[in-house]
């Protein structure tokens, strides 16, 4: 029996923290496995999917403007504070471009900084699941999309590994121009919450994707760099899946941008 417990603990915590970073694992939802991150992200799958729409099935979608628009300042305030602050800590994003080691125990005012900003936008990732929520809430089930929930189900799992195991400044590059797309993404929604009288104002809602689409080729680009850098100690495993995360979904927002987009377009060039 106790061999039985040894072997679990090894492998629950153990494991992750021999190998891990135990520079980080004072934080919240950092120390340990990623065991957080999996119930966290099957809880939220289980209310998007199945409870949420069991709940509201026979009840009228509840009105959550006030709400909505609290979240969405809320996280304009977060990621465009993150960004120009990031901006500030990498020095207009040129740390970012270099592959070296960084030390999350550091004294130094800005790695602190740059630390605490990352570990905001790991929990951002959390955060973000409440946009799903408020879908089902409202009842506005076509706008969740199955890009829309695996984009969601994904960034936590991602920023957790990345987190734990590779302490090097060239990770700040996603997060840094991540923020710079979700601060425009959440201006436009907390436009939306406003009311329909702001209608004629989201015109631009289509350039929101062809952003993120350029974030992710401009992801690719970072990441096949640092592959190419034979001084790069960052674990060339963990960037060829970043690069592959990014690739995988410019397809994913490039296909909902023809979806949703495309065929308006050439209806509209048509006329």
């Amino acid at each position: 029996m106790d061999s039985v417990l040894t072997f679990i603990r090894y492998w629950c915590h153990d494991f992750w923290e021999e190998y891990g970073d135990k520079r980080i694992s004072h934080l919240p939802m950092l120390n340990g496995g990623p065991w957080h991150v999996i119930m966290l992200t099957l809880l939220y799958l289980y209310f998007v999917k199945v409870w949420g729409p069991n709940m509201m099935k026979n009840r009228p979608p509840y009105e959550l403007r006030g709400v909505m628009l609290f979240h969405n300042i809320f996280l304009v305030l977060l990621n465009g504070i993150g960004f120009l602050m990031g901006i500030w800590g990498t020095k207009l994003g040129y740390r970012t471009l270099k592959c070296e080691p960084f030390d999350p125990s550091s004294d130094q005012f800005d790695d602190k900084i740059l630390f605490y900003l990352g570990y905001t936008y790991y929990i951002s990732k959390y955060i973000d699941f409440l946009d799903t929520v408020y879908f089902v809430l409202r009842k506005k089930y076509t706008h969740i999309s199955g890009l829309h929930v695996f984009h969601h189900t994904m960034m936590p799992f991602w920023c957790y590994i990345f987190f734990k195991f590779s302490s090097y400044t060239n990770n700040g590059f996603i997060p840094l121009i991540n923020a710079f797309v979700h601060t425009v993404m959440y201006s436009y929604y907390a436009l939306a919450a406003f009311g329909p009288q702001m209608k004629p104002f989201l015109w631009w809602k289509k350039y929101i994707t062809q952003l993120q689409l350029i974030q992710f080729v401009a992801a690719t680009i970072h990441s096949t760099y640092m592959l190419l850098d034979t001084t790069c100690s960052c674990s060339k495993l963990l960037i060829s899946f970043q690069a592959l995360h990014s690739i995988l979904f410019f397809n994913l927002f490039y296909n909902f941008y023809q979806q949703a987009y495309g065929k308006r377009e050439k209806i509209i060039k048509a006329q």
